[in-house]
């Protein structure tokens, strides 16, 4: 079901300084510059080295100071200063940065309000490819990149024409180490950590422990001019969740159940379920660094990252709700037009079912690039190649368990035989009761299976290549020009086995099923033991080894696609640096130009259609910094930006139903997508306390020209359109009415766009000054607030609402306290964000309010010093969401209930050694 037409934007929040503070951009065809760290690697060794995380608090101040962009950046110090599983936790502690949990851990972010698909990502300068299964998203899937392997994250909030283009809310570029950058001819770390999660034990399926290690080697040679770097890093744990989920509602059913007139919408059921299994991702990665002059530079770096998760999926599932009769239901509990309880009683649709589901998830990432720039006097000559690559395959596979009464019957088929009390009590735990024992091998029978794989690619090639012109003695310090030529190739197929060759419900053979059930909140809420299934014995049982997928199912053929991109780009850029009166001035001007040839291969209703769209973008960029003494700036930026819209929207597949009457009723991608498009400002002011802290304070505005939404079409002439043929190859109505040309039409278009505006304030400050022992206190505060005049219309109980762009929170913080002191450290950080909107669990596709959440992290650690026999390692005790945080959502009102979903706590215990 298509959401109705809606306007969307984006939100944002300007530059602050969080964990860590704004660095230098590079143009994608120049190599990144090192990390903070690991620049002071190289200091003389005379010099006093500051360690540890107020070290990169310093970096990251002098960073700040020499940005020509709205940028925040954290360093390797600071990725491993908390337990953070993926970059993405880390990258959500920036300010006007958060991140949606997934699994428990963070994977999608968003960017000043902005959700995952207006983000860019790369790695070194390079745009990455997606595993991402979420609609063929742009957007990677951050558990991919280990924090162990990544020696800097940057999150640029402002472009520059030398940037790739691709983000409105903000680009991402993730950096490896530079092993010419180290100031040891040989150096190299290794950490072990053992894992416990605390909610395992309530899962038949998952293990309470795991384990992370890694491993890093960096070499120089040939007189410090050859340089090479080896990491290794693997991770494996436990995949735990126990999660209550309240289905959306139906707004085409709306009945009158207490008689009052007035009409009431049902929501379609609700689901309870345990969730265990296991991820490992393992990633490695290699660099060769060689600089055989002064004037000439190579570099080669090469990732490659594996993942794969296994989870089963046990519970209890009552379906039907939505379609349900008048007369089935009493004892109603009503809030804004819903449905919220009540008893409901089978005879109208109203089923229950055991949940026996297994998924797999196999992820794997390649990405290889290569880079050389020549001196030549005063102009510098760079060439870059990229090679990225991403494959996954997803398999969701299951068994059908129906509730029978003790004759055989199913009691759906029954009125009265199956009854549901429940009542939804907003965030906190339902209260449900079922007249039915889903333990009872006898009268829960099964009669089919379901395997629906799906496999997707998604492949880049790129070639760039600029002029840089150094120019002395002027306000113009250099000239940039350049360009890039991008293949992108996407495609997805879906494929489906289904068996229904028993003839009738049978009862799951012994030793092929085992009783579980729920505990603490979600019992006392009256959620059912049940039967948990073993589906692969199951399937070797009754089925054996022919297991064919193919694409006989209508759904595989239309939801399969490919697609290409090719893009082109140039750009020019002139460097400044000079003084406005008599304040220093700086910042960069230039104008980047894009041309796009996007076209796509579907089968629709057996057809296959290739078709496609060009368009060229001009985006103009501006920055500066102005220079009001030696510890108060002024930064602002202004510019044009375009993000591209999801592969699976350009895709150029649709499909065509008929109902009764003959009317046709479509859906599909459009191939002639333009891009997101905003005009974006930004105006911040920074005061610096020395190399011990900052405060910042700034503000933006995007303009968005044009955004990517859902519209329907009615009284859509499907043949004047080009759809003829799908009309005459689609199969005959069931009513054996004559197909009609003209009914509803659904796809993402490009709508009217609007403003997004926000603030962001920072406060960094290392308390040196204070007496010992207090001199080792240091706090990071950050604050963000965005709003919009972007809405979605939505209809969860019946009437259409509006509510907030995905991903947007209209306030989010992250206060983080440490102490460090003579090798002794202790952080404690939190990341709050307010109510945001995101898809969810349901089966129609409105989206659900996510409740505030406020996650909590913190580790303590000592590292040997100087003199010690054990100087170099550090011993850690982490813990990551300390207080259990759920993620609570709910539609359109706080008693729609939509999700409750536990993931528990996890604890960390390890040694870190580096030499």
């Amino acid at each position: 079901m298509a959401l109705p037409l809606y306007r969307t934007a984006l939100i944002g929040s300007t530059a602050g300084i969080a964990l860590v503070l704004s660095a230098p951009v590079q143009a994608q065809a120049t190599q990144p510059t090192e990390s903070a760290t690991a620049t002071d690697d190289a200091a003389d060794k005379d010099t006093i080295i500051v360690t540890g995380f107020r070290r990169s608090i310093q970096s990251a101040i002098e960073s700040k100071r020499q940005a020509d962009v709205v940028a925040d950046i954290i360093t390797a110090q600071d990725i491993q200063g908390l337990p953070d599983v993926s970059i993405a936790e880390s990258l959500a502690r920036l300010p006007g940065v958060t991140s949606q949990r997934t699994g428990g851990q963070s994977s999608a972010l968003n960017i000043r309000g902005l959700g995952q698909g207006l983000v860019t990502a790369t790695l070194n300068g390079r745009e990455q490819v997606s595993t991402s299964r979420a609609d063929a998203a742009r957007s990677i899937e951050f558990e991919q990149y280990p924090s162990e392997l990544i020696n800097q994250a940057a999150v640029y909030k402002s472009p520059k024409a030398s940037l790739i283009e691709g983000g409105i809310a903000g680009q991402v570029d993730l950096a490896t180490v530079r092993p010419l950058a180290k100031r040891e001819r040989i150096s190299g770390s290794l950490n072990v950590r053992g894992q416990y999660n605390d909610r395992a034990d309530e899962s038949p399926d998952a293990d309470s422990y795991g384990y992370r290690v890694s491993a890093s080697l960096n070499f120089k040679l040939l007189d410090d001019t050859l340089g090479i770097a080896l990491g290794y890093s693997r991770l494996a744990q436990p995949n735990v969740a126990t999660r209550f989920v309240g289905y959306d509602y139906n707004a085409g059913n709306r009945i009158d159940v207490n008689g009052d007139g007035q009409l009431e919408s049902p929501g379609f059921g609700f689901e309870g379920a345990q969730f265990g299994g296991n991820e490992v991702r393992d990633g490695a990665l290699a660099v060769i660094q060689y600089e055989p002059t002064p004037d000439l530079r190579i570099l080669i770096d090469g990732y490659y990252s594996k993942f794969s998760s296994d989870v089963r999926r046990r519970g209890v599932r009552i379906e039907g709700l939505g379609n349900i009769a008048a007369q089935d239901v009493s004892n109603v509990i009503l809030s804004n037009g819903a449905i919220i309880g009540g008893r409901i009683q089978s005879g109208s649709g109203l089923t229950a079912t055991s949940v026996n589901q297994d998924e797999s998830d196999r992820n794997k990432l390649y990405t290889i690039g290569g880079n050389i720039a020549k001196d030549l006097g005063p102009v510098t000559i760079t060439l870059d190649a990229a090679y990225s690559r991403a494959d996954s395959a997803f398999n969701n596979s299951g068994v059908n368990v129906d509730a029978y009464d003790a004759n055989g019957q199913r009691l759906s088929a029954t009125r009265g035989a199956l009854v549901v009390d429940y009542k939804l009590n907003g965030l906190d735990r339902p209260d449900i009761a079922i007249n039915h024992d889903f333990t009872d091998p006898t009268r829960n029978l099964f009669q089919g299976f379901y395997i629906v794989p799906e496999e997707n690619r998604d492949e880049l090639k790129a070639f760039a290549g600029n002029v840089k012109w150094n120019i002395d003695g002027g306000f113009i310090q250099s000239l940039e020009v350049g360009g890039r030529y991008a293949m992108r190739d996407a495609r997805r197929t879906i494929t489906s086995f289904a068996s229904f060759a028993i003839p009738a419900p049978v009862q799951i053979p012994a030793g092929l099923a085992k009783g579980a059930g729920f505990t603490g909140r979600f019992a006392r809420a009256g959620l059912p033991n049940f039967l948990a299934a073993d589906i692969d014995g199951l399937l070797d049982q009754f089925v054996g080894a022919n297991r064919t997928v193919d694409q006989s199912q209508g759904f595989t053929r239309d939801q399969s696609f490919t697609l290409s991109e090719d893009t082109l780009a140039g750009y020019a850029q002139l460097n400044y640096a000079g003084d406005l009166g008599s304040l220093p001035l700086r910042g960069n001007i230039g104008l980047r130009v894009v041309n796009t040839d996007q076209s796509s291969t579907s089968s629709t209703n057996d057809v296959f259609v290739t078709v496609g769209d060009k368009f060229t973008e001009w985006l103009p960029s501006f920055n500066a910094v102005l220079e009001l003494s030696e510890r108060d700036f002024i930064r602002a930026s202004a510019s044009r930006q375009l993000s591209r819209a999801g592969f699976f929207d350009i895709r150029s597949s649709v499909q065509i139903t008929f109902d009764g009457a003959g009317v046709p009723g479509g859906s599909g991608g459009n191939p002639f997508l333009r891009p997101f498009l905003a005009n974006q400002f930004d105006l911040g002011y920074e005061h610096y306390f020395g190399n011990n802290g900052i405060f910042a304070v700034g503000a933006f505005y995007k303009d968005l020209k044009t955004f990517v939404i859902n519209g329907t079409t009615t009284g859509f002439n499907f043949r004047e359109n080009g759809f003829g043929a799908l009309l005459d190859n689609a199969p005959p109505t069931a009513t054996g009415a004559p197909k009609q040309d003209i009914g509803t039409f659904s796809q993402p278009i490009n709508g009217q766009g609007g403003y997004v505006w926000g603030i962001e304030a920072n406060y960094t400050h290392a308390f040196t000054d204070l007496p010992a022992p207090f001199d080792g206190l240091g706090v990071i505060l950050n604050y963000s607030y965005t709003k919009s005049d972007l809405s979605i219309t939505t209809s969860t109980s019946g009437a259409p609402t509006s509510i907030t762009l995905p991903g947007l929170s209209a306030h989010v913080a992250n206060p983080t306290v440490y102490y460090e002191k003579h090798g002794f450290g202790a952080r404690v950080g939190v990341r709050y964000r307010s109510k945001y909107v995101a898809p969810q669990v349901g089966q129609v596709s409105n989206p659900a309010i996510n409740a505030a959440e406020t996650v909590v992290d913190a580790q303590l650690s000592y590292e040997f010093q100087a003199g010690s026999p054990m100087q170099g390692l550090r011993l850690l005790l982490q813990a990551n969401n300390i207080t259990d945080a759920p993620n609570r959502t709910y539609w359109g009102t706080e008693a729609q209930t939509s999700t409750q979903q536990y993931f528990g706590r996890q604890l960390f215990f390890g040694a870190a050694y580096s030499f």
